[in-house]
């Protein structure tokens, strides 16, 4: 973005601008992240227009099943993808050449444990729960990462949709990241020093160190830069940070990868914010508030009802629970006031407004079990798992191309420049290609490799079993170590729990040089035998037979 000569107050300027322009940009989505955040999410309000934060946020919501099925959604995909009580990723090698050698192998290993300390050290699973309700609310959703280095840990922030604008580059993917947000007078002087900053900002840290500043955090490639250098300011993205009063530049720095990548729940051609599940269902959650307001008014209107009283007994009427209003009778009777009031016809509508919202938030899936109608085997359990778990297939996959795969990238990036990671084996640095993939193994995702990895595999064996009875000679057509690499796979099993293939090898020749020495000592066995039972003929028939054979032989 700015030119290599720039100075540090026009690059201010030039990001404040440029702040304001993508700001222009998001406006069009806005009005449908206000509904959102109104009705689904009300902890995520503009932060922009809710100044005061102490202000009441849920006020227009008469419902919860939006918010209910939000919590749902976000929960069940941080249980089901990312969490802390299982193994949900391991590493491979790009290179399919590199992924059968055992020291490949164990290194990838050793990896992949200090990935999963780094990511217990960090506040990782606290910062993914915001960011699944960020996607399955507004659309669009930010996870920053950076690296606490007194603390030697990686600190994870994800920010509030409302503070983030964004860009994509050519291919569609998000590559820039503005970030409007607030900071005190401590904090500012904490992460820039003093000297870095305003007058104004001084003094109240001096006085007032909590009274807040907005700062815009830029992150964008770099266009001018020194690719030999690899410096904090020739790194391929820019990350700077500036004083919106005073147009005050604070700090560049830089990053090898973009260090917030922005995940979209389902994107439109054209567009560059997401939709989610609270867009699609917006029209069910408003309607369902209105009829709850509704009934609440009649249910309301029922218990405390409207009255006409006349004029000459005003202030003489007690409408009260046991209240007595003593009128003229001749017959002497006490009777009890009715208010004949009918509750409107609403509750079937209210159902259907909640199904439909509970679909769109995929609750089904997530409460499969819980709600299932009666006692499923583990082979229905699977099926159904594997099936609904496609219909997340778009979404899912969309989550880990924009998001988890870049995070997981960071993480590697960070902790190897730390030293916090084993050296690489020589045999990766001789390959030209030593990228590095990220397999992830939570539950969804096994659920789809079970449906569309193995299933393929175990429907032709069950397919080809009536063939293989007749005709066994059949098996010989199948690579059944191929075939069964490729179930164990799908279910997720270790790196080491798998041997390579040249261990199956030496494994297989071990075996049949036994086998063959096994047979050698049998056929000597029965030689022996042999030969004895024919001297012992032999003797019996006083040399007889030994005679027939030299005469046979001859």
């Amino acid at each position: 973005m700015p030119d290599e000569n720039m100075t540090d107050e026009d690059l201010a300027k030039k990001i404040i601008k440029r702040q304001a322009q993508l700001a222009e940009i998001r406006q069009p989505w806005e009005t449908v992240w206000q509904d959102i955040t109104d009705y689904v999410v009300p902890i995520r309000a503009n932060v922009t227009r809710a100044q005061d934060k102490t202000k009441r946020r849920i006020t227009k919501i008469y419902d919860g099943t939006a918010l209910t099925a939000l919590d749902l959604f976000a929960d069940g995909l941080h249980g089901y993808l990312v969490s802390p009580a299982y193994q949900w990723f391991k590493l491979e090698m790009a290179d399919r050449r590199l992924r059968g050698i055992p020291e490949v192998k164990e290194w990838l290993q050793e990896v992949e444990w200090c990935m999963y300390a780094a990511l217990r050290r960090s506040n990782f699973y606290n910062a993914m729960s915001e960011f699944f309700r960020d996607g399955g609310s507004v659309g669009t959703a930010g996870l920053y990462s950076e690296e606490d280095i007194g603390e030697q840990k990686i600190v994870f922030t994800t920010p509030n949709p409302w503070e983030v604008c964004i860009a994509e580059n050519k291919y569609g993917m998000v590559d820039t990241v503005f970030r409007n947000f607030k900071l005190s007078a401590k904090q500012l002087v904490e992460r820039f020093g003093q000297d870095q900053l305003t007058d104004q900002v001084k003094n109240s840290y001096l006085n007032k160190p909590y009274t807040e500043y907005p700062v815009i955090h830029a992150v964008y490639p770099r266009e001018a830069r020194d690719v030999n250098k690899r410096d904090a300011k020739n790194k391929p993205f820019a990350s700077c940070h500036v004083l919106i009063d005073g147009e005050k530049f604070l700090g560049e720095s830089g990053y090898d990868r973009n260090p917030c990548p922005v995940w979209r729940y389902q994107k439109n051609s054209g567009e560059i914010y997401g939709a989610s599940p609270a867009w699609f269902a917006l029209a069910e959650i408003m309607g369902l508030n209105i009829i709850s307001k509704s009934l609440l008014g009649a249910t309301e209107l029922a218990v405390e009802p409207a009255y006409n009283v006349p004029s000459e007994l005003q202030g003489k009427v007690r409408i009260v629970p046991r209240g007595m209003n003593y009128y003229a009778d001749e017959k002497r009777i006490v009777s009890p006031v009715h208010t004949g009031v009918n509750f409107p016809v609403g509750i079937d509508r209210e159902d259907k407004k909640r199904a439909i919202i509970e679909d769109h938030f995929k609750v089904g899936f997530f409460l499969m079990l819980n709600r299932a109608d009666k006692v499923m085997t583990a082979t229905e359990i699977i099926e159904k798992q594997g099936e609904k778990a496609a219909v997340l297939g778009t979404a899912i996959s969309r989550l880990n191309t924009e998001s988890l795969d870049p995070t997981m990238d960071r993480v590697f990036d960070i902790e190897y420049a730390a030293g916090r990671l084993p050296p690489v084996p020589d045999i990766i640095l001789e390959y030209g290609d030593g990228r590095i993939e990220t397999d992830y193994l939570g539950p969804l995702a096994q659920a789809q490799k079970r449906l569309f990895q193995s299933q393929g595999v175990v429907r032709s064996l069950e397919g080809i079993a009536p063939i293989l009875q007749v005709n066994p000679e059949t098996a010989d057509i199948v690579e059944w170590d191929e075939a069964a690499r490729e179930i164990l796979d799908s279910y997720g099993m270790p790196q080491k729990g798998i041997k390579s293939r040249d261990a199956v090898t030496a494994i297989r020749e071990a075996r049949a040089r036994a086998r063959a020495e096994e047979q050698q000592k049998q056929d000597v066995e029965r030689a022996a035998l042999t030969a004895k039972d024919a001297a012992e003929a032999d003797a019996r028939s006083e040399g007889a037979l030994s005679e027939a054979a030299r005469n046979i032989l001859g």
